[in-house]
């Protein structure tokens, strides 16, 4: 940790996370801090020349508002971009919640950031703490809006509103003989996709299923630790080590369902191999071997 000057630490490199600051929030936090409250370091990445805030902008406006020149930081190496990167995920874990629009620009913002543009939309999910059909949802309302700005209205020869496409204007059309040649479906490729398509909604389905069981308990938790005659800093810290439990367990019980599952497999090919060797032995019996 390291106590640095307000004015070394710079805010502009779009490391904020969320879509708007809480200004309710960063008063609530300077009045603890003039009470004498604590609070955690916020978390800089320094790149060998500038110090970029990348979680805790409530606790430096706070800071800042009280008038104090200084504030604590754990300070990262690293780049705006990896500042960046870090800031969306860091509020998933502790401190204010984010709201729906946070999430929502965040992961507006990693499908413009030339890195995480390419994750999937797991991968995505995973980093800032949603289920991936949400973040499916993001990324299909921008792929409409820029499908939208390929389109233009214009009013044609009989008066009426149309739309015309304009992403193919430029682009020279296809000669006749690379047009492809329209065949009669294959069903049996139909159905299997199909069925691919049934089991993706499916899956989709159980992981919203999962997730709004995680954040049931999450809410339960955060309206447990709401209860509790304690300082904000040890809410916070207990809200984050039940997390943690949480995660441990979670993974707990993936590791426990694979060796079950390994179980279940080596149990079928166990099965499997007694009836062979039956098979054998009745074969050999009848062919007077014993």
């Amino acid at each position: 940790m390291k106590t640095l000057n307000l004015l070394n630490i710079r805010i502009d490199g779009g490391t904020q996370a969320r879509a708007k600051l809480n200004q309710d929030v960063v008063a609530e936090y300077a009045e603890k801090m003039r009470d004498g409250e604590v609070f955690p370091p916020v978390t800089v990445f320094f790149d060998g020349s500038d110090y970029w805030l990348a979680d805790g902008f409530h606790r430096y406006f706070g800071t800042k508002s009280n008038g104090k020149t200084s504030i604590d930081a754990d300070v990262e190496n690293g780049t705006v971009q990896e500042a960046r990167k870090y800031s969306w995920k860091a509020n998933s874990k502790r401190g204010l919640q984010l709201s729906s629009e946070d999430y929502k620009n965040i992961i507006c913002e990693m499908y413009k950031d030339e890195e995480t543009k390419k994750w999937s939309s797991r991968q995505i999910a995973e980093w800032v703490g949603v289920s991936h059909t949400y973040v499916s949802k993001i990324k299909n309302s921008l792929e409409t809006v820029a499908s939208e700005n390929t389109e233009k209205k214009y009013i044609n020869k009989h008066g009426k509103e149309s739309v015309m496409k304009t992403e193919k204007i430029g682009k020279s059309k296809p000669k006749s003989k690379d047009k492809p040649k329209t065949t009669a479906p294959d069903l049996t490729m139909v159905k299997q996709e199909v069925v691919v398509e049934l089991n993706e909604k499916i899956d989709e389905l159980a992981q919203t299923v999962n997730v709004l069981a995680d954040e049931n308990t999450v809410m339960r938790d955060k309206i447990a630790i709401g209860q509790w005659d304690a300082s904000e800093i040890e809410k916070i810290d207990a809200e984050q080590r039940m997390a943690d439990l949480r995660e441990q367990i979670r993974v707990l019980e993936a590791d426990n369902k694979a060796i079950r599952q390994s179980r279940d497999m080596f149990q079928n090919r166990n099965s499997e191999l007694m009836k062979t060797v039956k098979a054998l032995q009745s074969k050999l019996k009848k062919m007077g071997i014993e």
